[in-house]
């Protein structure tokens, strides 16, 4: 499986947990941060694990992008997303154009496999969430 950007998430069996967004967790204070990094943000521990995270997130604003991007027709929805774990980021939203996107709408991490073999990610609204 060649992933559209390997540094950005793990795919089904790269690690226990996934697929989900990369992350650290610090094993001194619990801070948890996206993607690999050496020392804790927070108290500059060395004592830091990579860790699965945002398979369970919330969505903040969001907006239809109207360009093309590496592997989304326009248009599509972008979203800041907070991850349940606590660090936020942009993603793609998998839903329709006109679908009515809230602040607070429960997402779910899903891996999209593309017309040219890679897999990327998005997020996709849980049915019946908030």
């Amino acid at each position: 499986m060649i992933k559209t950007n390997p540094a950005l998430f793990y795919a089904d069996g790269e690690v226990e947990g996934g697929p989900g967004l990369k992350g650290t967790r610090c094993t001194a204070c619990g801070t948890v941060v996206l993607q690999a990094v050496p020392v804790c943000p927070a108290c500059l521990g060395r004592a830091v694990a990579p860790a699965c995270i945002g398979r369970h997130a919330t969505l903040g604003l969001s907006s239809r992008v109207y360009h093309p991007a590496d592997g989304f027709d326009a248009p599509y929805l972008i979203g800041q997303i907070q991850t349940e774990e606590g660090p936020r980021t942009f993603a793609p939203i998998l839903a329709p154009v006109d679908h009515p996107l809230q602040p607070g709408l429960a997402l779910r991490f899903v891996l999209l496999p593309r017309s040219d073999g890679r897999v990327g990610f998005a997020y996709e609204p849980v049915e019946g969430g908030a």
